[in-house]
């Protein structure tokens, strides 16, 4: 008598009935091809940079796209108030250009500070000269930089970075990357500074965000 046959009579069921036991067939999942996309991102502080070049390839990859929606980005605006510490006019048109999306989005326009305009401005020129990198040697993280100068605000740390034909162009592009586009339209970043320096045939700009004085 084996094991079943014997839990049957147990039971006070009866042994002639066959019992068949199916067993368990594990089919192991399909091969998932997929890119893991590695961010970078400071350990210290509480803070965002979207200057990955993951994040700038998919910038490279919709420009053509955000290039075309140019033509609904007025750029002739009036001077937000403050812009009178803009260092230069690319500079101005890029704050305008930020500012206008912002409003747009329903939220309060960056307040330009001077601090930050400065930094930013020393940021792109470093940047112009390579490497494509929010770590510079010079300067390290943003928030580094910031708290060197002595400057205290929450959200600390955030940057955008971009080299491109112009400022129009950098801001379509920065647009139309997520992490970059999050940056510009944070409600909780309130102060900017922007850097913008020749690039080749073109120009590199470090933007920089942060929120309230603490």
């Amino acid at each position: 008598m084996n094991y079943f046959t014997a839990l049957l009579v147990a039971a006070g069921l009866p042994t002639s009935a066959a019992v068949s036991v199916s067993p368990v067939v594990y089919t192991a999942p399909a091969a998932v091809s997929s890119t893991i996309t590695t961010t970078v991102t400071p350990t210290t502080g509480t803070f965002a940079v979207a200057t990955v070049f993951q994040a700038y390839q998919t910038m490279a990859a919709q420009s053509l796209v955000a290039t075309t929606s140019l033509s609904n980005i007025q750029t002739s605006l009036p001077t937000p108030s403050g812009n009178s510490v803009l260092s230069s006019q690319p500079a101005q048109q890029m704050v305008q250009l930020i500012n206008q999306a912002r409003v747009e989005d329903g939220l309060a326009p960056y307040t330009v500070n001077p601090v930050l305009m400065q930094l930013a401005q020393e940021r792109a020129l470093a940047l112009s000269n390579g490497p494509f990198t929010s770590d510079l040697v010079q300067y390290g993280w943003p928030i580094q930089m910031e708290q060197s100068a002595g400057l205290q605000a929450q959200g600390m740390g955030a940057e955008n970075i971009a080299e491109a034909g112009s400022v129009t162009q950098a801001f379509a592009l920065l647009m139309a990357s997520p992490p970059h586009k999050a940056n510009m339209l944070n409600p909780y970043e309130t102060q900017i500074g922007v850097g913008v320096v020749p690039w080749g045939s073109g120009v590199a700009i470090s933007e920089l965000f942060i929120g309230p004085n603490s």
